[in-house]
């Protein structure tokens, strides 16, 4: 079975993990793919986000999601015709999905040594306690997967990471947080999911309400 796992989250969210290991047509078996969808795929030009594409329709599909029920706003971000909220995310050779009741992100990254570099970029003051904070990767990770998720559930292009997404100081090894996104001087309020694997951390944004 390629479905890596699946989780639901106080019954509102339900979220579920791609390990891609086939190629595009046997990604492609079974699949009711629209028009509009079937265009998105022929604009991918990697093999690799190609491959990421179908299984996240796959996830859909595992998923009771009818093919062309999900659409994208002007924003590009995913979200479903019967009211629901979705979001998407693909690194390597995983794919995860994420429906919710509520307002949803999700995002996953592997552990790599290159966030080192640009931990100091998107890093705010609330996130560091110590200098180890910069370059462990674990850490780092997260909080970077975290700062994404809130991104795709705000959904505004612009957002600063560093000065406008703040994630509450927690355990390293902490399932649950809360996170911030300031914006026109107000504060918006998110639930915060960690997930960790030996190779890649997964965050999941949900509203409060």
């Amino acid at each position: 079975m390629p479905e890596f796992l699946e989780e639901s989250i106080k019954n509102l969210t339900q979220f579920s993990i791609w390990e891609i290991e086939e190629s595009e047509d046997e990604l492609s078996e079974g699949l009711t793919i629209s028009h509009v969808e079937k265009k998105k795929l022929n604009q991918l030009k990697s093999h690799v986000h190609r491959k990421g594409y179908l299984a996240t329709r796959q996830l859909l599909k595992k998923l009771g999601i009818p093919p062309g029920s999900n659409k994208y706003d002007q924003n590009g971000a995913p979200y479903l015709i019967d009211g629901r909220y979705l979001s998407i995310t693909h690194s390597r050779n995983f794919a995860a999905v994420a429906v919710s009741d509520k307002k949803v992100g999700i995002d996953l990254e592997f552990y790599r040594e290159k966030i080192k570099k640009i931990g100091p970029r998107f890093l705010n003051i609330e996130e560091t306690e110590t200098s180890q904070d910069f370059t462990d990767i674990k850490y780092l990770t997260k909080i970077w997967t975290a700062k994404e998720a809130l991104y795709k559930i705000y959904s505004k292009p612009g957002i600063n990471f560093k000065s406008q997404l703040h994630i509450q100081k927690s355990s390293k090894s902490s399932s649950v947080g809360f996170g911030s996104v300031y914006d026109r001087g107000k504060t918006f309020i998110y639930n915060l999911y960690f997930r960790y694997y030996e190779k890649f951390c997964l965050s999941l944004a949900t509203s409060k309400f």
